[in-house]
């Protein structure tokens, strides 16, 4: 079922002001923005759509100069906002708009709870439950660029024209699974404005880590991803061209006289300075962290057996994506011994958690 929306482009303050009215009465809005940020640390915002019961809203976001209007709509709570894989789009908006969005619904997160499938895109799910094919590619378009073709503001407004509709339908099976209340602690854990704007001694979180590595060089990942993160917002530069998730590895695991060695053949080249401010990070962790805490790799392989094996059976059960309720990093760091752990709280540890403790 293909719905039949008009697309409005609004690239004057003027029309901003026309579709106030729409956009103020609705109480569910679609929102997807487009951005650029292929050689940047900080996402540029080009577009934000919004759609409303019957209409799409393209806002081009470089011509505008009011954004009181679109503030107090994404800040309003008794409004709720709809958007597919939340993540970037909500940062694009915090940079920009300076607003961190409130009441938001996450196609994707719902999604997830009521699947075996992770993650899917948002047109696997128009296919899905309207039977409807999006062209893909929008990706590869550059945003920025003016005037913007009729086949660009369609795409863009393709991005939200379904997700209303998307939105109840997921309701309704989060619903009918009764994991209502799972669905709001997942927009709590991913979505609250901590987990999306990263402190940089977070940073390290998102770097996939070998299993076998030991307390000092996991202290060392983290403070070379903290120098990176804070170096790159600093220069607003992509935090891969400084040094790369495998380069941050390497040199964590580096005896210290082939510290040099490392930083000298790095993808890209860098300054002398980040040189000699990595291996100065890396002499003072070794001061800071003489011991190492050295893990019982029997008990450890046991416990990690154990989760893997339940873990399965659960994820049958329940119907839902193994790495959903636990992923690898979780399983490691509970066979370590660490407490601060997805899966001992909430929905998690009713299901899975306190049949591993």
């Amino acid at each position: 079922t293909i719905l039949i929306m008009p697309n409005f482009y609004i690239n004057t303050d003027k029309k901003l002001l026309n579709i106030s009215d729409d956009l103020l009465q609705s109480r569910s809005l679609g929102v997807d923005t487009e951005f650029i940020r292929e050689s940047t640390y900080f996402p540029k915002l080009a577009l934000i759509q919004f759609s409303t019961e019957y209409n799409n809203y393209i806002i081009d976001t470089q011509s505008i100069s009011s954004k009181n209007l679109l503030i107090d709509i994404l800040t309003d709570n008794s409004k709720l906002k709809i958007l597919h894989s939340a993540k970037q789009d909500l940062e694009t908006i915090y940079k920009y708009f300076e607003c961190f969005p409130i009441n938001i619904f996450d196609t994707q997160i719902a999604f997830n709870l009521i699947s075996t499938t992770m993650n899917p895109s948002y047109s696997s799910l128009v296919k899905k439950y309207f039977s409807v094919g999006l062209k893909e590619g929008s990706w590869r378009t550059d945003w920025l660029k003016r005037p913007l073709s009729e086949e660009k503001i369609e795409y863009a407004a393709n991005d939200v024209k379904y997700l209303i509709g998307l939105s109840s339908k997921l309701k309704e099976e989060v619903s009918r699974l009764d994991r209502l209340d799972w669905l709001e602690e997942e927009h709590e854990n991913e979505l609250s404005i901590n987990k999306i704007i990263i402190d940089p001694f977070d940073a390290w979180n998102k770097i996939t880590i070998p299993i076998n590595l030991d307390s000092k060089q996991r202290s060392n990942v983290r403070s070379i991803a903290a120098w990176r993160e804070i170096e790159a917002k600093n220069i607003d530069m992509p935090k891969k061209w400084i040094l790369t998730d495998g380069e941050i590895i390497k040199l964590a695991c580096a005896k210290v006289e082939l510290i040099n060695s490392i930083l000298d053949k790095t993808k890209n080249k860098i300054s002398q300075s980040y040189k000699d401010n990595i291996t100065m990070l890396l002499k003072q962790n070794k001061k800071n962290n003489q011991s190492v805490n050295h893990i019982d790799m029997n008990s450890y392989n046991k416990k990690i057996n154990q989760c893997n094996t339940l873990l399965m059976k659960i994820s049958e059960e329940q119907q839902i994506s193994p790495s959903l309720i636990a992923n690898k990093r979780d399983i490691d760091y509970f066979a370590r011994g660490q407490e601060d752990i997805k899966f001992l709280k909430g929905w998690r540890f009713k299901i899975f958690g306190k049949l591993v403790q």
